[in-house]
């Protein structure tokens, strides 16, 4: 009898420990939290600002996952379980279908633009046709009910509407989503990693208390200096003859980062990527014809990547003007 996905993840946390994570770059203590909520096959709710690795923490997780022989049906039933109404009507092609973990991996991407259909799923015209639109083999399923056997990863969750959040409820709750109209239930076996920015973040969308309440939240911060200088340095095409100052570029750039994190009136600090460009560019303007100051560079990157990323609260003077603000910044630097 095959195990759940709860129990695939407990069975990894058991084996692999902390090394599960060695991709995110934070505190062991932030780990241990999420590997315990793992461990427990509850649902997790990652919450941090942008960029703080909540993406390829729920890629990483997914990565790790066992591959999986499926009947290739759209519901992700077993070879031989014939537990959907396609493969119970012979609708599936012959031959199996096999899912490694990068695979088994369903991302939802937050935003109210999103309809019903796009989660649970809707009528395929031409199977209608030949059974009736009220025939369950006429239901082709949507992503929460492709997330069978796998993680789903919703993005933003917080972004949804309160109707599309409504729809979480029964998968959280019961592992099963029942779809209006066909009367049928589906059972869904997943976990649910999800993200959302901080509460105090202005603009951010709020997500129901019925809905938070099933979840177990880990909130995630902004690496250390020493981390984030680790990201850019091997998460970056480095130049073959990358010296020392590559070292104080890096430094310079997440120096500067940490600073606009820390001033009061910015609505939201630089991300991780921001930081990331900004390093780029800087290595990119090292490489330009007169240019050998690894300062100038660090200023002409960060001011290329930064001007467009930062928000201001709308009560600061130069709220309209965030590339104004990055320029005064910029002057009071003393490398």
């Amino acid at each position: 009898m095959t195990s759940g996905l709860r129990d695939e993840l407990a069975e990894l946390v058991a084996v692999r420990g902390l090394s599960l994570l060695d991709a995110w770059l934070g505190p062991v203590e932030t780990k241990l939290e999420i590997l315990a909520v793992l461990a427990a096959g509850r649902n997790l709710l990652l919450e941090g600002p942008v960029g703080s690795g909540k993406t390829l923490l729920g890629e990483s997780i997914a990565a790790a996952l066992p591959p999986i022989r499926l009947a290739g049906c759209h519901f992700n039933c077993l070879p031989g379980e014939a537990a959907c109404p396609q493969c119970r009507a012979g609708l599936v092609a012959s031959g199996e279908l096999e899912l490694s973990g990068t695979a088994r991996f369903v991302r939802v991407q937050g935003s109210p633009d999103l309809f019903p259909e796009d989660l649970v799923g809707d009528v395929d015209p031409a199977a209608a046709l030949a059974h009736g639109a009220l025939d369950p083999r006429a239901f082709r399923p949507g992503r929460l009910v492709r997330a069978h056997r796998k993680l789903c990863f919703v993005d933003e969750v917080n972004r949804l509407s309160e109707r599309l959040q409504n729809l979480f409820l029964e998968l959280l709750a019961e592992r099963a989503l029942t779809i209006g109209g066909y009367e049928a239930r589906f059972p869904v076996d997943t976990v649910v990693v999800a993200t959302m920015n901080p509460d105090e973040y202005v603009g951010v969308g709020r997500l129901s208390e019925a809905l938070r309440d099933r979840f177990e939240r880990v909130r995630l911060d902004y690496p250390t200096p020493a981390d984030e200088v680790s990201i850019l340095l091997t998460r970056t095409a480095l130049p073959a003859d990358a010296g020392d100052d590559t070292r104080h570029l890096a430094e310079a750039v997440v120096e500067f980062a940490n600073q606009l994190r820390a001033e009061p009136e910015v609505e939201a600090g630089p991300s991780v990527r921001a930081t990331m460009a900004s390093f780029e560019l800087a290595l990119a303007w090292l490489r330009l014809d007169g240019v050998t100051d690894w300062r100038q560079a660090a200023v002409a990157g960060l001011r290329v990547a930064m001007r467009g990323r930062l928000s201001l609260r709308p009560t600061h003077r130069l709220a309209s003007r965030p590339e104004d603000f990055v320029e005064d910044a910029l002057a009071g630097l003393s490398w």
